[in-house]
């Protein structure tokens, strides 16, 4: 895409949206170095998201959040974060930058899509992806586990992946961690990985919201604490219905 800027050092890329940044250099992938230079500063900046760890730091007054890819599933126990590399285009971390772009720019709720970082070695790769921070946001999950959100509240959920289906915006992955809420109860998705632009059918938006619930219901069953039932369900497809 015009609005991506691609650097090679070596085995080394960094892909940047030139729209937020001149340059973006390739250490801010690094959480030791994060660390070790004050971008990291405070005991939140690590925080646990779905398979693995994200950073909260600061580069040229922009919140970011820095995620590696990891792999789920069976193949994590055997390889945890490593892809076979094929091309720049068609890998996980590219892929993902320009999905968020275009939603983005299509004025959907997701992350600013920063920088991304493959580093190739041999015929694998690993890979980090940089986006803007969601200001005063939690996952669904998070805030559910501490109390319940109203009806209004389940409907506008519904209301906000009807306009992902609406957009063919297929998220491999919806769940109650890819969701995110702020203070005011906005809606974001996030975790776009292996997502893709889908001409619409009427299956794959049901598999989302199926997997949705599925992972609600799997989160309910194993914490009592946890503040969700079916009734929420029904409220969120009462939104989508609109």
């Amino acid at each position: 895409m015009n609005d991506i800027v691609v650097n090679y050092e070596g085995d080394d890329i960094v892909a940047y949206n030139k729209l937020l940044f001149e340059t973006f250099p390739q250490t801010l992938f690094d959480p030791e170095y994060l660390l070790s230079n004050s971008f990291l500063n405070s005991n939140d900046t690590k925080l646990q998201y779905g398979r693995g760890c994200v950073y909260r730091f600061e580069y040229k007054n922009i919140d970011l959040v820095l995620r590696h890819y990891h792999r789920g599933g069976v193949p994590a126990k055997f390889i945890e974060d490593k892809y076979l590399w094929t091309s720049l285009d068609k890998s996980r971390a590219m892929l993902e930058m320009e999905m968020l772009l275009k939603m983005h720019k299509a004025g959907l709720p997701v992350p600013n899509p920063a920088a991304v970082h493959i580093q190739k070695s041999g015929l694998t790769y690993r890979a980090d992806i940089i986006t803007v921070l969601i200001p005063n946001a939690r996952t669904l999950s998070s805030m559910l586990m501490e109390d319940s959100i109203s009806d209004k509240d389940w409907q506008r959920l519904g209301q906000v992946i009807k306009r992902f289906h609406q957009n063919n915006c297929n998220h491999a992955d919806l769940n109650a961690h890819n969701i995110m809420l702020d203070q005011k109860k906005d809606v974001y998705l996030i975790d776009f990985d292996r997502s893709e632009i889908k001409a619409s059918s009427g299956k794959w938006q049901m598999k989302n919201l199926e997997r949705l619930k599925r992972s609600l219901v799997k989160l309910a069953s194993a914490d009592k604490k946890f503040n969700y039932n079916a009734t929420d369900f029904s409220s969120l497809m009462q939104g989508y219905a609109k």
